[in-house]
This record gives C-alpha cells, sequence and structure tokens, in this order.
C-alpha cells in the first residue's frame, strides 16, 4: 500500500507541473496577442492619418511640412510631407510616418 501512496504523490505533482506550463502558455500568448493587437491599431491610425494628409494636398496648398499627431491610445505619430512640383506632369506627393515600432510610406500623383 505504501507504494501506492507514492505513486499518487508523484501523479499530483507531474499534474501541477503541466497546469503551471499550460497556465505559462496562455499568459504568454495572451500578452502576445495584446501586443498584436497595438500594432494592428497603430498602423490603422497611421493609414488614416497618412491618407488624410494626402487628401489634403491634393485638395489644398502644396506647402511640404511636419508635425506630430497624438492618438487616443497615447502613441505619437510624427508625420511628415513633401511636394516634388511636376513641371508639366503631376506633382509628386509623399508622406512620411513614424512612431515607435512601425513606420508607413504613401505616394500619389496629383495634377496642378
Amino acid at each position: 500500500m505504501s507504494g501506492r501512496r507514492g505513486s499518487s504523490v508523484v501523479e499530483a505533482l507531474v499534474a501541477a507541473a503541466l497546469g503551471g506550463v499550460a497556465l505559462g502558455a496562455l499568459a504568454a500568448s495572451g500578452a502576445l496577442a495584446v501586443r498584436a493587437l497595438a500594432a494592428v491599431r497603430d498602423t490603422g491610425t497611421a493609414l488614416v492619418l497618412a491618407s488624410e494628409r494626402l487628401e489634403s494636398l491634393r485638395a489644398g496648398r502644396r506647402i511640404p511640412g511636419r508635425d506630430v499627431v497624438r492618438a487616443a491610445a497615447g502613441t505619437a505619430f510624427n508625420r511628415a510631407w513633401t511636394v516634388e512640383r511636376g513641371r508639366g506632369r503631376p506633382d509628386r506627393l509623399a508622406v512620411d510616418l513614424r512612431w515607435p515600432g512601425g513606420v508607413m510610406q504613401l505616394e500619389s500623383e496629383a495634377f496642378p
């Protein structure tokens, strides 16, 4: 009977170890999911900011510049835009966005 008690303790220890490994893996995958969602949120925000600036350059005054936009989540986006005159061809418009963990560049053309 004493051999049987010992095996129950070993089984309990193995079960506890497996449970710990499973909880650790769950915590790691949860942290990965949070980082992935933050990256997707920031990339989407950057796309909107770059598109918005390109549209305003197409529709309004085409003057190069830069600014910093803070999103609702607290991320600071450094945005710079350039205008290259086409001289008989469409003007080349470019927007460069940089934020912690990402870079995005969009280009377009517009007739004068």
